[in-house]
Parts: structure tokens; C-alpha cells; sequence
């Protein structure tokens, strides 16, 4: 199955369209990631200082919470991560789709 170079140019015009509102919601992935990274210095300090579990916590415990954030903040870090294979992404696509000769 061949392609044309004007098909595949089509083709990633969509592609480019979509990864660049991926890639506009990094703020949004860093903002989420800064308060996931609080949240845990806000539960260490907690657990440090001998506090109990906030009332109406749905954790059973610190390590349950902890772990919950923890891995959240791995999401985050993997959001951002995404983003940066995207931005290199965008620039092959947009690359390609501006310089390819059509014939």
C-alpha cells in the first residue's frame, strides 16, 4: 500500500492539529504536578509532626494517601515527558508538510 507525499501531508496536517492541543495543555500538567508535589510535603509534614488523618480523609492511612499522590505525581511526570516527545514530533511533522515535494 503506497502513499502520496500530498496524502501523507493531509494526513499529518490532522495529527498536527491535535498535538499541538495536547501539547497546549502542558500549563494545565505542570499546575497539577506542583500541587500533587504540595500535597505530599503537606502529608509528610502532617505524618512528621504526629497529626492525625484530616477529618472525612478518604485515606486509611498516611502510606494509603501517600502512595495514592505518589502516584499521581508519576502521571504528572509522564504527562510532561509525553509533551516533550510531542513538541519533537511537531517539529518532524510541520518539517515534513512545509519542505516534502509533492512529485
Amino acid at each position: 500500500m503506497s502513499m502520496t507525499v500530498g496524502g501523507a501531508k493531509a494526513i499529518l496536517n490532522a495529527v498536527i492539529e491535535r498535538t499541538i492541543k495536547s501539547i497546549e495543555r502542558l500549563p494545565s500538567y505542570e499546575k497539577e504536578l506542583a500541587n500533587d508535589k504540595a500535597t505530599l510535603a503537606y502529608i509528610n509534614n502532617l505524618q512528621d509532626n504526629g497529626d492525625p488523618l484530616p477529618g472525612g480523609s478518604p485515606y486509611d492511612s498516611f502510606t494509603d494517601w501517600k502512595e495514592f499522590i505518589e502516584k499521581q505525581i508519576r502521571a504528572g511526570e509522564n504527562s510532561l515527558d509525553r509533551v516533550s516527545v510531542e513538541k519533537a514530533e511537531l517539529m518532524a511533522f510541520e518539517y515534513f508538510v512545509e519542505t516534502a515535494p509533492e512529485a
